[in-house]
């Protein structure tokens, strides 16, 4: 199966008092996301189903990735992807994926989790690649993993694609 991990865009920290929960996406998120999903049209990315966190930031994340790269990808949110941990990161992925060897499940959420996860199924795959995601899994970014579905333990993926919005062509230009 494959594993997409999409980290929530850049979020706004201009609301002090706001629950964390609530927070929104910050200007540049807002520029990050779309930029993200535009860029990926016309790839050899497919999607069957994004399952996003039920915070705002991610949500809005997911929208607007899903609008700019295929508006009819099926999309749902899940509360237990809100602060996950790389456990119930890779569970939900398997429970969405539900037996199917060619799911292919993107799922957004937030750090520590998602880049937990991200080094435990980075056993293979591109060693600059895989180098610069074990450095860090910023804001925006997107991993893609090749997982077999009765093997999904530490170092069981291999790592197909990491993108950062830094890494757009137009990334200077959006002020990414």
């Amino acid at each position: 199966m494959r594993i997409l991990l999409l980290r929530h865009a850049k979020s706004s920290w201009d609301h002090p008092g706001l629950n964390d929960h609530d927070r929104p996406l910050s200007e540049r998120g807002e520029r990050a996301a779309p930029a993200m999903g535009a860029h990926l049209v016309g790839t050899d990315l497919q999607i069957d189903r994004i399952v996003s966190s039920t915070a705002v930031r991610a949500r809005a994340t997911a929208r607007l990735f899903r609008e700019a790269f295929d508006p009819g990808i099926e999309m749902t949110t899940r509360r237990d992807l809100y602060h996950a941990d790389a456990a119930t990161l890779l569970a939900v992925a398997v429970e969405e994926a539900g037996g199917n060897h060619e799911s292919r499940i993107l799922l957004v959420g937030h750090n520590p989790g998602m880049h937990d996860l991200a080094i435990d199924l980075s056993g293979q795959g591109n060693a600059e690649r895989v180098t610069r995601l074990r450095a860090k899994f910023p804001t925006g970014a997107l991993a893609e993993f090749e997982v077999p579905l009765g093997d999904s333990g530490t170092g069981a993926g291999h790592l197909l694609r990491f993108l950062r919005p830094k890494d757009l062509p137009d990334a200077r230009a959006l002020g990414l």
